[in-house]
Formats: C-alpha cells, sequence, structure tokens
C-alpha cells in the first residue's frame, strides 16, 4: 500500500481557504476584547476612575494585538487574491498560521493581567514571532509552488515592492554614512547632489 502525501495532491478553490481563515481571525479579535473585563462594585467616580485607570495596561495589549491580528487579516486578504489556487501543502501551512495567531489572546492576557513584568511580554513578542514566521512559510510555499500563484502580481504591485525595498536599502545606506561622523554626513549630502 502506497503512503498518501500530506502535501501536493491538486488543486483546491481558495475561497473556502479565505472563508475558513476570515472566520478564525475573527474569532480571535472577539477573543481579545474579552481580556477586557467592567470593574464591578465600584461606588463612587473617583473608584471608576482609579479602576480605569488600572485597565489602562489591559487596554494597551488589547489595542497592539488587535492591530497586529489586523495586520495579518489584510495581508492574509492580499496574499489570498495574488493565488489562482490552493493545495493541500497551502491548507497545512495556513492551518499552522491560524494556530499561532488564535493564540494571541492568551499572552495579550498575560500583559493585561501582569503590567511591569518581563515574562507576559516575552511570551507575547514570541507568539507575534512565530505567527510572523507562519504566515512567511505560507509565502514561501507559494513562492516555490509557483503554479499555484497568478502568473503576474496586480498591477503596479511589482513596482512599489520594487520602489519600497529601494527606498529601504537608499536608508540604510544613508543611515549608516551620517553614524560616521560628520565626514560621511558630508559624503552623504554630496552623494545626494545637495553639497
Amino acid at each position: 500500500m502506497r503512503a498518501r502525501p500530506i502535501f501536493r495532491t491538486g488543486a483546491i478553490e481558495k475561497n473556502r481557504l479565505e472563508a475558513f481563515s476570515d472566520g478564525v481571525i475573527a474569532i480571535v479579535i472577539t477573543l481579545l476584547v474579552l481580556e477586557l473585563k467592567v470593574p464591578a462594585g465600584i461606588a463612587d467616580e473617583t473608584g471608576l476612575r482609579h479602576a480605569l485607570a488600572h485597565l489602562a495596561p489591559a487596554v494597551a495589549a488589547w489595542v497592539i494585538s488587535f492591530l497586529f491580528v489586523l495586520v495579518f487579516w489584510v495581508n492574509h486578504h492580499y496574499f489570498i487574491a495574488s493565488l489562482r489556487q490552493a493545495d493541500r501543502g497551502l491548507l497545512w501551512l495556513n492551518g499552522l498560521f491560524l494556530l499561532c495567531i488564535s493564540a494571541t489572546p492568551f499572552p495579550t492576557g498575560l500583559v493585561g493581567e501582569y503590567p511591569g513584568m518581563t515574562l507576559p511580554l516575552v511570551i507575547l513578542s514570541l507568539s507575534m514571532a512565530v505567527t510572523s514566521l507562519a504566515f512567511a512559510a505560507m509565502r514561501l510555499y507559494v513562492g516555490v509552488n509557483r503554479s499555484l500563484a497568478e502568473h503576474e502580481p496586480p498591477t503596479g504591485q511589482a513596482r512599489k515592492a520594487s520602489l519600497w525595498t529601494s527606498a529601504a536599502v537608499r536608508d540604510r545606506r544613508v543611515r549608516r554614512r551620517a553614524a560616521g561622523g560628520p565626514r560621511a554626513r558630508l559624503q552623504t549630502i554630496r552623494s545626494q547632489g545637495r553639497g
């Protein structure tokens, strides 16, 4: 009997992949806000102000995590839109990404509950880093398996990406020269045609 491969079993419609992912991400965002608890048993406005001030770290952690998930939701949307189709390998990698992003509420809750401690911040940072790696693995998989992607990127996207990369490299060189002191700064100014 021949073993069935986990990856690469043919094309699959991408719409189910996107719908499932959107659903999981919506649940993650909902779980994030559940970490914010309304203060109970407050008798006056001063007590309420104090209780709300005590909630500030939890609110900050929620906003940061919400933005983190939102950025991935937007990028995931454009990633899926750039696909012609999916395959079983991409489904598994997308599942890994969803597993990682669905863990975000736990470290977010830790940061809100234990503000000022290092360990909750480390756990949240690691969670975000692993989620980023899982998303990068999906993109790499599609880059290697070009049959999944559209033949050409959407109009202007490749050019914009090239311009952003060029600008980032140029800015890095400028910062490196500026860090070298007055002589390096003068060289930078001259090389940009202002001197």
